[in-house]
Order: structure tokens, then sequence, then C-alpha cells
């Protein structure tokens, strides 16, 4: 490359901004001081502003020329580094120009995480589980979920083959900060994402494979225990009913009537509170409650059968709505009551909905509960009242069976489960008394 004459290799930024062609000339070059060698210069053109960073090398014995950025957004720095990575590629008889069409190929054919998860996504909704069935809708909503709120600000924009373990370490140890349980699910979400990614040759390793919950501190905390005593439901029953007919706009413990009959529908059945809040009037057949597949956590139907105070809500709540749901919202016409809506009200009446507890809550005195706490609850009562067999009552709360019990005598075990139901419903009710004239229920 010819050196103006005269003129001494340019050293400083300042020089990089004052340097132009002379007068009367189109465009002119002058060498650039590096320590990775010879060969960096940069170019002005009169009839432009942006200036070009060149570097000439030989390999073969032949010379030639390439271009390593643009003045102003590459500065002297950066052109300087990437003389220097261009003059290492040299030094190894690469051809720097082949190798970066090489690199830019590569990074088109690359996944970034945001676009990795999208394909999964799919990939997973539509993939069958260890049990046969695909995840339900609500599953894969919730790992949607999951990305949008967790991990896609620090994941999305980064190029799968780029992400490291320490990368995932850090993410997941500042969700768990947050909550375990979550921190211990988005661990879950990234093995099968990046699995899906070393299957299709985005990367060579699985940098989660082996990733313990324990050591990223996403170990779930100890299960909660809590569970209603028969007389705390009776209070919560009571304080049900009075929420929602309470008067005053203001009135922090009112309640609606679809919500508090859903909360009771979730006491007389144990069902979850997503069931409970989408139920659809479709899904009722006289004393049955048939829930479809896809609307359950295990993606398989689920049969409840309604005692006669079950019905009774239902009955109601015809007075209440008039679309498809049975729980419909009060704000959105034609939509059904959010399951939050839900644990918002079992909140409410302890005095637990906001920051600032209320003491006036008809629920303050009793000790804190969940809505999942309500669950568990029906099923301690449904063992320890009625002494129904354990496993009658995981099928009555549609876990999953063991495989042998899965096909064995179904029809006998739901006749079964409609005595434990309708027994627990006149419970409720008032007709039969906790602990007299017990029958054991055993499968």
């Amino acid at each position: 490359m010819t050196k103006t004459p005269g003129r001494k290799p340019i050293t400083t930024p300042v020089e990089v901004a004052a340097f132009r062609p002379p007068k009367g000339r189109n465009k002119a070059r002058r060498l650039v001081r590096s320590k990775h060698g010879n060969g960096l210069a940069l170019e002005a053109r009169a009839d432009r502003e942006a200036k070009s960073w060149l570097y000439r090398f030989n390999i073969g014995g032949k010379q030639f020329e390439m271009t390593l950025g643009a003045y102003p957004a590459m500065g002297l720095r950066e052109a300087r580094d990437a003389h220097g990575e261009a003059a290492k590629l040299v030094a190894k008889g690469i051809d720097p120009r082949k190798h970066r069409k090489a690199e830019k190929a590569r990074n088109i054919s690359a996944w970034t995480m945001d676009q990795a998860f999208d394909r999964w996504i799919e990939f997973y909704a539509a993939s069958p589980g260890r049990r046969g069935g695909i995840p339900s809708p609500r599953t894969v909503m919730k790992q949607r979920g999951r990305w949008r709120v967790h991990l896609q600000k620090h994941l999305g924009g980064a190029y799968v083959r780029d992400i490291t373990r320490r990368d995932l370490i850090d993410i997941i140890e500042r969700v768990a900060s947050r909550a375990r349980e979550e921190a211990r699910q988005c661990l879950s979400l990234l093995r099968q994402l990046l699995d899906y990614c070393e299957e299709r040759e985005q990367i060579d390793s699985n940098p989660a494979a082996g990733l313990e919950p324990s050591k990223v501190k996403a170990r779930p905390s100890r299960p909660r225990e809590r569970y209603l005593k028969f007389k705390e439901l009776q209070e919560l029953w009571l304080a049900l009913g009075q929420a929602a007919v309470r008067g005053g706009e203001g009135d922090r413990q009112r309640l609606t009537a679809s919500v508090s009959n859903a909360v009771k529908l979730l006491i007389l059945t144990g069902a979850r509170r997503s069931e409970v809040a989408k139920m659809r009037w479709c899904e009722v057949d006289a004393d049955a409650w048939v829930i479809p597949s896809s609307r359950m956590k295990a993606g398989v139907e689920h049969r409840i059968h309604l005692s006669k105070p079950a019905q009774m809500i239902l009955e109601a709540q015809k007075d209440q709505v008039s679309g498809e749901y049975v729980f419909e919202s009060n704000r959105l016409e034609g939509r059904p009551i959010h399951p939050d809506s839900i644990t918002t009200a079992v909140a409410r009446l302890q005095g637990r909905e906001l920051k600032e507890l209320d003491s006036d809550a008809p629920l303050f005195h009793l000790e804190h509960f969940t809505t999942h706490d309500l669950r568990r609850s029906v099923a301690t009562l449904w063992t320890d009242v009625f002494q129904a067999d354990p496993l009658l009552v995981d099928a009555m709360l549609a876990h999953a069976p063991p495989k042998l019990l899965g096909t064995y005598n179904k029809g006998k075990r739901y006749r079964m489960q409609v005595n434990v139901w309708n027994r627990w419903g006149a419970l409720i009710d008032g007709n039969e008394v906790p602990g007299g004239n017990v029958v054991p229920l055993r499968g």
C-alpha cells in the first residue's frame, strides 16, 4: 500500500476525524499504526462523509485487499481490533474475506433464543408426553408465560450457540430469588429447549444438561401441609354467602355471586380453580360434569358427580348468566371469571388481598390458607371423615393413577366416587354429621 509522501501513519482518533483528501483529489489513503502489524489504512473520499478502514495482506505470494468497516460507525480502536483478527487468520493461511463470508452464512442459519423458543413451543405443544397425551393448552400457555416473564429479557436476542452454562446459572438464580418453584420450572423448560436445539445442530452440547435445581437455588420449598378442618370450611362457606350479598361500593369484602358460587363449587367437587372458573354449560349433563381433556392438566377427560348442593349452585347461576360459561364475568360479557378471581376472593375473606392486612375481614382469625389448600382440605376430609381410599380420592381429584389401576374396574370405582361426592354434599349442606355412621369406602 502506497504511503502518502511526507505523511506519518495515523495514530489518534483526532487524526482519523481530520483526515480528508488533498484539494483537487477525489480520494486519499493513509496508513494507520496498529500493534498487529502492517497493512491497515484509512481511505477518504471527497464525495462522501464516511471513510473506509482497509486491510491489505499477502497469501500464497499474492496481494489482496478487504474493507474492515466504515468510520465513524467503526472507530480507531475497533478498526485495530478487526485488523488484529484478520491478521491472525492470514498468519494461519486463511483468507479473512472468505472467513467473513462463511461467518455471515453461519449467522444467517443460526437461531436466536427467541427463534429457538418459537420453534420449540410449537414442537412441544404437538409432542406426546410420557403418558402418551399432548400438553394441554393451559400447560403450553404456562410455558409461554415463563419464557416471557422470566427468560426472554435476558436470553431472547442472544444466539443459541453463545449461551453458556454460567449464563443459565445466573438467570435461574435470579428467578429463584423471587420464586423457587418457578425457577425449577424455568430450568426444566431450558433443558428441553436446548435439547431441541442440540438435536437440530444449533449447538454441540446442551449447557443445561446435568444442571440440578439444588445447584441453582431452584429446589422448591417444603410442600405446604395446611388444610382446613371441617369447622373452618363451615366458616368459609358462611362467609362466602354473606360476602356475596354485602352492600356498599367501597366494601373490600364484597364478592360477586359468580365468584362466591365458584368457590363453593370448588369446595363441593375438589376441582381445580381453572377447571371451575371456565366451566361451560355444555359440560354438564344432569348430575355429571364432564371436563374435556383439553382443559385438564393431565390431558385426560375427567368426570365429576354433582351432588344436590352442587346442582343447586348451577341452578342459581342460570339466573346470573346468559352465555356459555357457568361463572360469567361481570366485567366482560360472554367471558368466564378469571381463575385469579377465586384466589382473590379467598384472600379477601382473610383480609390478605392487599399488602395492608384487614383485621375486620370475616376469616382474619383463621390460620392463613390458599385456594389450593382448599383442594387439599377436601381430599383430607374425604379420607378422614368417610374413610375413603386414598387412591379413590386421587381419582376424584384427577391425579394420574398407578399404571395397574388406570384401566381397572372403572365403573365400580366411579360409583364409589359418586357415593363420596353425595355424602360430602350432604355434609356441607348440614344433612350429615361428621363421624356419625361412617361407612368405610375402600377400593
